[in-house]
């Protein structure tokens, strides 16, 4: 999951992936594999302050060279020389829309975190995937956020 802590008061919680389950409302900072590495289970109700603070999202063009000799050769075979040309410009380009979003949150105990979330395209599965889980987590917190007046 792209959801990871960059900030925060307690400096092992920095770098650590973070889930959040909405069944058992909690948020998990850090994972083990086979029993090793650690993990933190926050309750949801621990948390007294939440906030969106910035998102950005971009349009990012990548050019593929395979898909451009293949646009151009078969303008190339179609049209000719001009057909190779125009073929080459209009194929092997993708456009793809990153995404990234920063949430903080205030726990309790007075620790607090920036968790990141960082989608390379949000219009691929798991760019969808992850939008959807940022959709429950800010639903979920709502009630803590500041008004903005």
């Amino acid at each position: 999951m792209s959801f990871k802590i960059t900030q925060s008061n307690k400096k092992e919680y920095i770098g650590k992936e973070c889930s959040f389950d909405g069944i058992e409302d909690t948020i998990t900072i850090g994972t083990t594999w086979f029993g090793l590495g650690k993990k933190l289970e926050i309750p949801c109700d621990d948390v007294i302050e939440f906030k969106v603070l910035d998102e950005e999202s971009k349009a990012i063009q990548e050019t593929s060279s395979l898909g451009k000799a293949g646009g151009a050769v078969v303008g190339g075979l179609l049209t000719g020389g001009a057909g190779a040309i125009v073929g080459a410009m209009i194929s092997g380009n993708e456009t793809k829309k990153d995404f990234k979003i920063n949430l903080g949150f205030k726990l309790e105990n007075k620790d607090w975190f920036i968790l990141t979330l960082d989608i390379d395209d949000k219009e691929d599965w798991y760019g969808k995937f992850c939008k959807a889980m940022l959709e429950e987590i800010i639903k979920r917190f709502a009630t803590k956020s500041e008004a903005p007046f």
